[in-house]
């Protein structure tokens, strides 16, 4: 009943704007209107008609030079290639519409669409780039005080978490929602807490609270575009209970939701489901169900998904004895798989680059002021040369006075253009390498660097959340300050680049700019002193400096490096390799360093290591991991000229 409400509300609310629409006036108000009504039709499941009045809405606001008319037109399309799987689209799309934003200086629109481009980066599984977006997104919420900004930031960082096995970190951000809740009534963030919350209890085996918070969101969920999700979550949820024919049942609702809304991505999704479902009953429906997935994975090019279809043909086949097909299924699997680890990372959106560190955001703005006081400095010495070149011709009797006072302007001139350029230079280099600084102020840009092996670490502070809302502003700072700048002298004691800090993660990489092959072992014997380091802290704190235990993770694998932006640029690198060291420090445990299979099996000669076990790692498959102990080959370190550090 209460659904049927609101799909009478909805279409009275359609029905309404129409009308205007209808009037065919062309000004900012109807560029409004057929923005509103792009949002509504979205919402009642029509993605066609969603696109179409967010297009008109576009093109009108052309006309009239109206950007924020333009921003959110833009904003609508995307939403409608987001929902269609149409990722790269999506990411052109939002990035026209936040220069929009940009162009007016609309904060509440910048921190809406910052938030949704980390949403793009999510959904292609690039964790540590949406964070990033996530956190800042946030952090102009909360500036703005804009509650519906803030949830949707926190719902967003909750569900990142919960991807990356935090899920602890993840309902603690979710929970933070709850402050907002009653005050919004919003039923997509509802529906989106609730489906986040079930997805956290689903990921720790905890299937009968997952099933309560999923149907809660069900019952709830009015809007059609997430729906099918919805209810292939349930299916796998009764899937685990072994109660198989209501969880075709559910795929079967959802396979005929996500058709009707033209989603492809979620119908691949729920015949794959049902492919997944049917082995255990009827092998001919489970083939059957995959085929179909497989057409439809190929034509919108979901590789992620299509890989999956791929594996559970293969195991359908060899279940049937069928070890030909079996095996013909099992290679393209393979190679799929294969194809996804080796794609290159996107950097469609190079020129919106926020800073969440304000410190070093001002350090930049810094520079760019000095860089520009040396060309007026230098501008000032020519004009001088020729001021006192033309008072030498026609006042020979002063010559020696002029030629004096000449001297001492220009070597003062030149001393402080001297001064200022130094300190450019060393901004320039505290931010980048010195070898991409150089690269830039030679070429004015920075070609990508592919890089075939680099050890990358991952550190982050347990429980810093929870000390966190209870420390004031300087404390925090201090206490963040006090460590992250031993940290620096450590990297830079055994020649490690730090690459960037989020909150209070901090990661580096050894490795780079100039590929050597002792990485591994600088970058474990760093993490012992930063080990020790918290440590010694812990026994020896001191009043203003709160302690905590770190979880350090190390990975070694090729990457891709290369400066982002035109403006407020940064030194970064992506690939697989960042995101499985990622996912090591997530499955550390305080103090302990762990190590993934790459890095174990360059220094196992070298250094004590206990096998910990497998994880599942997002387009990588099981990964085993170890911790390391100590030093079991301290001559070989010696012959590396490498600093023993006390374990």
């Amino acid at each position: 009943m209460l659904y049927s409400c609101f799909g009478f509300s909805q279409n009275k609310a359609i029905d309404s704007l129409k009308v205007i629409v209808d009037t065919g006036v062309r000004d900012t108000l109807m560029v409004k209107t057929l923005n509103a009504l792009s949002w509504e039709v979205l919402n009642a499941g029509d993605l066609n008609e969603s696109y179409n009045y967010a297009y008109k809405a576009s093109e009108l606001a052309k006309d009239l030079d109206y950007s924020r008319g333009m921003g959110y037109a833009l904003k609508y399309i995307g939403l409608t290639q987001y929902y269609q799987g149409r990722y790269l689209e999506v990411l052109d799309t939002w990035t026209q519409s936040l220069k929009e934003f940009e162009k007016i200086h609309d904060t509440t629109g910048m921190a809406n669409l910052v938030n949704n481009i980390g949403g793009v980066y999510w959904s292609k599984g690039n964790n540590v780039r949406a964070l990033d977006y996530y956190l800042r997104s946030l952090s102009i919420s909360e500036k703005l005080k804009d509650p519906l900004r803030i949830s949707s930031a926190l719902l967003n960082v909750g569900g990142l978490y919960a991807e990356m096995g935090s899920y602890d970190k993840a309902l603690d951000y979710y929970n933070k929602f709850n402050d907002y809740r009653e005050e919004l009534r919003d039923p997509l963030l509802t529906t989106s807490y609730l489906m986040g919350v079930g997805e956290v209890y689903y990921k720790k085996g905890l299937y009968d609270e997952a099933l309560y918070y999923y149907q809660e969101a069900l019952s709830s969920n009015d809007v059609a575009t997430s729906r099918a999700d919805n209810l292939i979550k349930i299916s796998k949820v009764f899937l685990k209970k072994n109660e198989i024919q209501k969880s075709v049942d559910y795929l079967n609702e959802a396979y005929e939701v996500a058709k009707s809304n033209d989603q492809q991505l979620l119908v691949v999704q729920a015949l794959e489901a049902l492919g997944d479902v049917y082995k255990y009953e009827n092998l001919e429906k489970s083939i059957e169900a995959y085929k179909e997935a497989e057409l439809l994975a190929k034509n919108i090019e979901a590789n992620d998904e299509l890989r999956d279809v791929y594996k559970g043909l293969s195991n359908a086949y060899a279940l049937l004895k069928d070890f030909q097909k079996a095996y013909q299924y099992k290679e393209l699997y393979v190679a799929k798989k294969d194809s996804l680890f080796n794609l290159a990372t996107d950097d469609k959106i190079r020129g919106l680059q926020f800073d969440f560190d304000l410190k070093k955001k001002e350090d930049k703005i810094g520079l760019l002021e000095k860089e520009s006081e040396i060309q007026l400095l230098k501008q000032k010495r020519q004009k001088s040369v020729i001021l006192v070149s033309l008072l030498t011709i026609l006042v020979v009797f002063i010559s020696a006075i002029g030629l004096y006072k000449r001297y001492k302007f220009v070597k003062a001139t030149n001393l402080i253009i001297e001064q200022e350029k130094k300190r450019s230079d060393n901004l320039l280099h505290n931010i980048l390498p010195e070898e991409t600084a150089l690269e830039l102020k030679e070429k004015g840009k920075v070609e990508a660097k592919k890089f075939e092996s680099v050890t990358v670490l991952f550190t982050d502070f347990k429980g810093f959340t929870h000390f966190a809302k209870d420390l004031s502003p300087e404390e925090l700072v201090n206490s963040v300050d006090y460590y992250f700048s031993r940290f620096d002298q450590i990297m830079e004691k055994y020649g490690i680049e730090k690459i960037k800090t989020i909150g209070d993660a901090y990661m580096c990489a050894g490795g780079l700019p100039f590929p050597t092959t002792d990485h591994p072992f600088k970058i474990i014997l760093a993490a012992f002193e930063i080990a020790q380091f918290i440590e010694e802290t812990k026994r020896n704190a001191g009043e203003h400096v709160t302690t905590f235990d770190i979880r350090i993770g190390v990975n070694t694998g090729p990457i891709v490096a290369g400066v982002v932006g035109i403006h407020k640029f940064a030194y970064d690198i992506w690939g697989d390799t960042v995101n499985v060291a990622s996912r090591m420090e997530t499955l550390s445990d305080p103090g302990r360093i762990n190590i993934s299979e790459n890095t174990y099996d360059i220094v196992k000669d070298v250094f004590d290591c206990k096998y910990r076990g497998e994880i599942e790692v997002k387009n990588r498959g099981m990964m085993k991991m170890y911790f390391v102990n100590g030093i079991k080959d301290q001559e070989f370190l010696d012959r590396l000229q490498l600093k023993k550090t006390a374990v």
